[in-house]
């Protein structure tokens, strides 16, 4: 008998069979909304109220997207960047507003018939993109609906057992989130597409994923269990024997395809980028060889600082899970921008430039040192390095180091134990770019931060999609740079990382390649793909054929891409 089968989009590479949970329709609950309009209506309450909720749904959001900046990176922030964008966009919460006045109904009643004409113009349009906003739409809506006086949110039941295929009519960013991933097998999602956020948080978590079910979904939930892959878009029924036969396989059959290192290609070590201790399950998921990032801003986000113990214990967690890999810990890396309630941080007219990271630090020396105090403490749980971001200037990188040193005889006298301790700094400004050379000489290494290199280098907001098209991770100035510090590094014998985004851009492997990058640290669910990568490159190949020379005589990015899609297999 022919097994059941789903097609779907593949948009998340990866195997994955499982028991299926289903997430109930409709979640999260949204508020109880009063059919008619009471026949007294004050005007300017209701707008007040409609207001009121905006104001602090666009607070909820600014707090989580910078807490999953700093934990999970740029991509994944700018998806409630986005949701942000649509609670001051007057097409959207403008017209809300206009509603109440023009037809005097409840806000509650005016947020869901804007959303409703927004959702229904979406639906009707032939870009996938644009289809795929209808889910960001209802996720705002329906935080606004809560504010307007929801009895509560419903709680969601995730089993507290086993590991599962979630299967849901749609997935909301916030909710993919606060799943359980080290739990989660998989993700089957009626709607979206490959750019959907869905898909964008399943790729960043390594977690296989379909989407846009068109046909047979009323049958598809009604099976206990399945099997589907990522990349080809298939979901498979497994019947109860079917799945008895896979237990045993799917945790090879998974590793094998996905994440088995299988000798890392030619001494390039491939780490995590990670922003907390609960991403500890997904180093070990993708066998990660340490942690090339660890963003510690998560612990500054809240109402409180953390104090030094508490820092001690987030760092040492992973540096034992890590062992005998080094764990990476980048200091304080912070600014204006962000919402941090227990930094107090001023408002500024460009915060890019202005008083943030390591700046930031030597204002507020008491967080530094403290800080510094906890990763020297941290460090007797094993292999490793602090991290200065930010460094634009040779007695900027003086200074720290004094600082650090400092810390360290504070620790000694305190009686704590210590282990040994690289030390290094994040290129990411091209002032460090053309002083390569001479700060080679007085660190371990080099970490490339390219996300913000390439803000600073090439004048383009990464956040402003306005300017979007001039960020250009293939510019030739961009690649130039990164080449000018790979060769300042290994002039200085110092070993040279790549933490930025570029660091898993598989289109880029041949390059990294042929410039011996050292490490590339990346989303941990990027490293089977970056890992293929770069196992199908001939290095030998590369440097024969002057592939590196080649692209830094490029004089545009579509020039770079050309050569580098010759060598993609």
């Amino acid at each position: 008998m022919d097994k059941k089968r789903w097609q779907g989009i593949g948009a998340s590479s990866g195997y994955g069979a499982g028991e299926t949970w289903i997430l109930p329709a409709g979640f999260p609950v949204s508020a109880e909304t009063p059919e008619s309009t009471p026949g007294s209506l004050d005007i300017e309450s209701q707008l007040a109220r409609l207001a009121k909720a905006i104001e602090i749904t666009d607070y909820d959001l600014a707090q989580f997207e910078e807490q999953v900046r700093s934990e999970k990176g740029e991509e994944v922030a700018q998806i409630f960047a986005a949701h942000r964008l649509l609670l001051g966009d007057p097409a959207f919460t403008g017209e809300m507003l206009l509603a109440i006045q023009n037809k005097r109904c409840l806000a509650e009643q005016a947020v869901r018939q804007v959303t409703h004409e927004a959702v229904t113009m979406l639906s009707a349009l032939e870009d996938p993109y644009f289809r795929e906003r209808v889910v960001d739409i209802q996720d705002v809506s329906r935080q606004l609906l809560q504010h307007l006086g929801a009895k509560g949110k419903e709680e969601l039941r995730f089993p507290s057992a086993g590991h599962w295929v979630v299967v849901a009519e749609e997935l909301t960013p916030a909710l993919t989130i606060s799943l359980p991933k080290d739990r989660v097998i998989a993700f089957i999602v009626r709607t979206g597409g490959k750019t959907s956020h869905a898909a964008i948080l399943a790729r960043t978590y390594g977690i296989p994923a379909v989407v846009g079910i068109n046909s047979g979904w009323e049958e598809l939930i009604e099976q206990p269990s399945v099997e589907l892959d990522g990349d080809q878009g298939w979901i498979s029924a497994l019947s109860k024997a079917d799945w008895e036969a896979l237990k045993s396989k799917q945790t090879a059959r998974h590793s094998t395809e996905q994440v088995s290192p299988g000798g890392i290609p030619l001494g390039i070590t491939l780490a995590a980028n990670i922003g907390s201790p609960s991403d500890i399950s997904l180093i070990h998921r993708f066998k990660a060889q340490g942690v090339g990032l660890y963003r510690t801003e998560f612990l500054f986000m809240a109402d409180t600082l953390p104090t030094e113990e508490e820092q001690v214990e987030a760092y040492a967690e992973v540096i034992a899970a890590c062992f005998p890999s080094l764990t990476v810990i980048r200091t304080l890396d912070i600014g204006g921008d962000k919402r941090a309630p227990a930094l107090a941080l001023p408002d500024e007219k460009n915060p890019f430039l202005g008083v943030r990271a390591l700046r930031l630090c030597f204002k507020r020396p008491e967080l530094f040192e403290t800080q510094l105090r906890a990763i020297w403490r941290a460090s007797a749980a094993g292999p490793t390095a602090v991290m200065f971001p930010m460094i634009s200037s040779l007695e900027e990188l003086v200074k720290a180091k004094e600082y650090l040193e400092e810390a360290r005889k504070a620790v000694i006298r305190q009686g704590h134990a210590i282990g040994s301790l690289q030390v290094g700094m994040m290129i990411e400004v091209p002032a460090a770019v053309w002083l390569a050379g001479k700060l080679a000489r007085m660190v371990d290494f080099f970490s490339i931060g390219t996300n913000d290199l390439i803000q600073y280098a090439l004048a383009v907001d990464r956040e402003n999609s306005e300017v979007a098209d001039l960020y250009q991770v293939y510019h030739p100035a961009v690649l130039g740079m990164i080449a000018q510090v790979v060769w300042a590094a290994k002039q200085a014998d110092i070993w040279i990382g790549i933490c930025g985004e570029a660091g898993g851009d598989d289109r880029l492997a041949p390059f990294f390649m042929g410039l011996g990058i050292d490490e590339l640290s990346m989303a941990p669910g990027v490293l089977p793909k970056m890992r293929k990568a770069l196992a199908g490159v001939d290095k030998n190949q590369v440097i024969r054929e002057g592939v590196v020379d080649r692209i830094l005589d490029c004089a545009t990015a579509a020039e770079v891409v050309k050569i580098l899609e010759a060598y993609r297999k």
